[in-house]
């Protein structure tokens, strides 16, 4: 029990308080009326004195579960029966005459071995004053006290949410007076409390069940359940205190939640304080700091702290090495519980647990109590202190992170960097002067002025169809002839509105010195690669028994809740489950696991337990040989809100088409009806322009509905497709849909024939209609095909070309890219998306210009030869 004797009063304890004082060997402390609660929270005593009838005695019996002596100036009926609803144990005269220290040692020594009832009412060394006081009234719809306190309380609430009835122990465990409860609201009479699941209470039935909840009553860091049964006059409700056993699985699910707080902070500091609410508003602990380690000065700051410690104790803002007991804890490494603490160094805390933080610091929980912690409290602190200095560790590795890409940015190599149009736009010096030339030279010319045009727009295809990197082995030419053996390492570096942008890194290859050490440079880069994806990565050996991890990175650790280290040599199938409950889908593991094993690049959609819970990951599974065995990388990419988006999508896309076509065939239908009966010109005019404005709209959902056609279904099969044949087809439908305008095809085609999709066509019938409607008053369209003059044999151009004032800039802009999509003006727009989409499915891609005031559509397509 801990040694301290409070008293509140008005005035200085009486001499019979300090005798009593005196008799225990405790230590008196004396609080005011109106901080009483809180000095009893504070100072955790073994007895309260209360010699003054100001005194909050609801929130002191909450405050505290020590024996309360209350000795009011004036013993009335009103001021005992407040004392007996609070749970006072101990009701006394002032008058000193009346008692002294031994009849309150005697009354103290009573309650302390349970012989009677907390809330009785009984204490006198005589009955003279009870007598006087009568018995006390009991509140309004309560309960009789009894001479055994109840395990639980019971209110009820009728119909409208009201208090209708408070049981004598439902007063005392909420720390509340029971007529102050009664016809009270029940969400006002509670509001420390977030009802969670009794919110819903109103609309359950009364065969529903029960509904509870579990909150902390502060400042008595007292735990209560709250379980509701709906009845047919309201509900039920009950109240119990929680066990030992209870509070504490209570608190390890709330630091549970603290930890994914504390392992998304990016900050040491950010955690520290994290930390420190943690002790304060789940543990219960009111005095905690978090001192961190000053690396630079050798020493340990405060980097947080609740409010009391600075109420309490002397400043003290920094600890060097080795210094007191928190510099101690962090030289050794290992926890220390400390008493007897040193008044001027520790002001009025006379107990602390310092705990270390690695090498990041210590974390310290005081108390003014002189013994105040038992083997839960140092339990939980201890497992705080674990999972802080986990999110510590984490937190260094991100900066070490950000370290390293800051300085591998700045190293200079042989790089470049194409734009959307793979025009350089950026080269190193070193590789200029690789190349003989100024650097000035070489911005703005085509790649495939110094490489092979071929590997080039191969390796174009594989970045489209979703590789984010590779190598290239080819030569560079320079403008003076020379040319060089060159490992190119290609990937993309954003993803703009226009498209991708593109970072390539040389490697001259010219001697075999330089190509040995080009692997053990690729054997870096495959490590740094390995080590720095913000997926997960796990490398496995394939063993007859499945595969074995051999490495993991750092996201696999965090994301799977595992230690790299620990996991390796295990089966990756015993450190990767389904989530509870859950089949595995179209893949199982063991078929993921065969495939890759015969040495398929595989790819999956999984499900997978994680530290935060069942994830959906886009799994890969790239196998490759080392020493005769069969190793693979798995990434797992976390693809879980990508898949909830795309099913609000597909829903609201269907519900929006539907709900379109249906609306607007109604206002086809009346703007029509007006038609037939008006005889007003003008409102023939209107009704005529809001047909047409309608079916507009049905004609813009029908383009909306094939573009998603192309990007959810696309044509896989390309096939060739003869450009005589393609533009005879289109411009006959164009010259049947309208007949005023000139659609012409140029007459030698010299049997071009490109490698596409039939979506092509809808590419060109969109632009051949886009170009008329929206084009001149006598509009001329035409067909055209061209070479790719740096690539004569491998590419052709497919030419729309009209005689209209060109596509508007904010319709442009937005297929291109340097617009955003919600800024197009109307319709053709979206036909110009379709064509983009149709033409990159292809691997080809789509430009725009204006030649001799005519407007130019270009497609850029795979021509096919024999």
């Amino acid at each position: 029990m801990s040694e301290t004797l409070l008293w509140i009063g008005a005035s200085a304890p009486p001499d019979a308080v300090d005798s009593l004082a005196q008799r225990r060997g405790w230590s008196l402390r004396s609080a005011d009326p109106g901080t009483g609660s809180s000095a009893a929270t504070r100072y955790r005593p073994g007895a309260v004195v209360v010699g003054t009838d100001d005194a909050d005695l609801d929130g002191l019996r909450a405050a505290t579960p020590a024996p309360i002596a209350y000795c009011p100036p004036a013993t009335t009926a009103d001021g005992v029966g407040a004392a007996s609803a609070a749970g006072v144990d101990v009701v006394l005269p002032q008058d000193t005459d009346e008692w002294g220290v031994d009849t309150l040692l005697d009354r103290l020594a009573t309650v302390e071995s349970g012989s009677h009832s907390i809330a009785d009412g009984r204490g006198s060394n005589h009955d003279t004053a009870r007598e006087a006081a009568g018995d006390p009234p009991a509140p309004t719809g309560t309960a009789t006290p009894t001479d055994e306190r109840p395990p639980r309380g019971t209110l009820t609430v009728d119909e409208e949410g009201r208090i209708s009835y408070v049981g004598e122990r439902a007063a005392e465990l909420l720390g509340r007076d029971a007529e102050s409860l009664l016809a009270s609201d029940l969400h006002e009479a509670l509001p420390w409390a977030d009802l969670g699941r009794l919110e819903g209470m109103d609309d359950l039935d009364a065969d529903d069940g029960t509904v509870s909840t579990v909150e902390r009553l502060m400042p008595a860091n007292r735990w209560l359940e709250l379980a509701a049964r709906p009845t047919d006059a309201g509900a039920t409700i009950t109240v119990v205190e929680l066990d030992a056993a209870e509070r504490r699985r209570v608190v390890l699910d709330r630091l549970h939640g603290t930890t994914r707080r504390l392992f998304a902070a990016e900050t040491p500091d950010a955690i520290a304080e994290i930390a420190c609410e943690a002790a304060r508003d789940v543990l219960g602990l009111e005095v905690v700091v978090v001192r961190l380690s000053d690396r630079g000065n050798d020493g340990l700051r405060v980097a947080a702290k609740t409010d009391p410690v600075d109420e309490l104790m002397p400043t003290r803002s920094r600890y060097g090495v080795g210094e007191s007991i928190a510099g101690a804890v962090y030289e050794e490494g290992s926890s220390r519980i400390s008493l007897d603490l040193d008044e001027a160094q520790f002001g009025e805390v006379n107990s602390t647990i310092s705990l270390p933080l690695g090498d990041h610091g210590v974390m310290s929980v005081g108390s003014t109590a002189p013994d105040a912690f038992d083997e839960a409290d140092v339990s939980l602190a201890r497992l705080l202190s674990t999972t802080v200095t986990a999110a510590l560790d984490r937190a260094e590795r991100e900066t070490q992170l950000r370290r390293r890409e800051a300085v591998l940015e700045s190293v200079q190599g042989m790089v470049f960097v194409l734009d959307e149009d793979r025009l350089i736009d950026y080269v190193s010096t070193p590789l200029a002067e690789r190349l003989g030339m100024n650097r000035e030279e070489i911005v703005g010319k085509h790649v495939v002025e110094f490489v092979d045009v071929t590997e080039f727009y191969g390796a174009e295809s594989r970045l489209r169809e979703g590789v984010s990197e590779l190598s290239l082995d080819l030569r560079i030419d320079s403008p003076d002839g020379e040319s060089f053996p060159a490992r190119v390492d290609l990937s993309v570096l954003e993803h703009t509105d226009r498209g991708r942008t593109l970072v390539g890194i040389v490697e001259d290859r010219s001697t075999l010195a330089e190509t040995r050490e080009d692997l053990r440079r690729e054997h870096e880069r495959l490590w740094t690669l390995f080590e720095n994806l913000p997926d997960p990565v796990v490398d496995a050996e394939h063993a007859e028994g499945g595969p074995v991890i051999r490495a993991a990175n750092d996201a696999f650790a965090d994301v799977f809740g595992v230690d790299r280290e620990a996991i390796v040599g295990q089966p990756i199938d015993e450190v990767l489950s389904l989530p509870a409950g859950e089949r595995a889908r179209d893949t199982p593991p063991e078929a993921i696991n065969e495939r890759v094993r015969e040495g398929e690049v595989t790819g999956a959609k999984v499900r997978r337990e994680t530290a935060h819970g069942a994830r959906t990951f886009l799994f890969r599974g790239i196998p490759y040989a080392e020493n005769g065995s069969v190793r693979a990388f798995g990434i797992y990419t976390d693809v879980t809100e990508i898949e909830r988006r795309e099913r609000h999508v597909k829903v609201l896309d269907r519900l929006l088409r539907h709900n379109l076509r249906n609306d607007l065939g109604v206002v086809i239908g009346r703007a029509e009806n007006v038609l037939d009966r008006a005889d007003d010109p003008d409102i023939e005019s209107e009704a005529a322009a809001l047909v047409e404005a309608a079916n507009g709209l049905i004609d813009l959902s029908d383009t909306a509905k094939r573009i998603r056609q192309i990007i959810e279904s696309p044509e896989t099969e390309r096939s060739t497709i003869d450009v005589a044949n393609l533009f005879g087809t289109v411009a006959a439908g164009a010259r049947e849909q309208f007949p005023g305008a000139t659609v012409r095809v140029e007459d030698d085609l010299d049997d071009l024939a490109v490698l596409a999709t039939s979506d092509l066509r809808l590419a060109l019938e969109e632009l051949v209609e886009n170009a008329i409607v929206h084009g001149a008053d006598s509009p001329t369209v035409d067909l055209r095909a061209e070479t790719f003059e740096p690539a004569p044999e491998e590419w052709i151009d497919l030419l729309v070309v009209d005689n209209g004032p060109g596509i508007p800039e904010a319709e442009r802009a937005a297929v291109t890219g340097s617009r955003d999509i919600t800024q197009l003006q109307h319709g053709s727009g979206l036909g110009l998306w379709l064509v983009r989409w149709a033409v990159e499915s292809v691997g080809g891609d789509v430009s725009f210009e204006r030649r001799d005031g005519n407007t130019v559509v270009r497609l850029r397509l795979r021509r096919m030869t024999e």
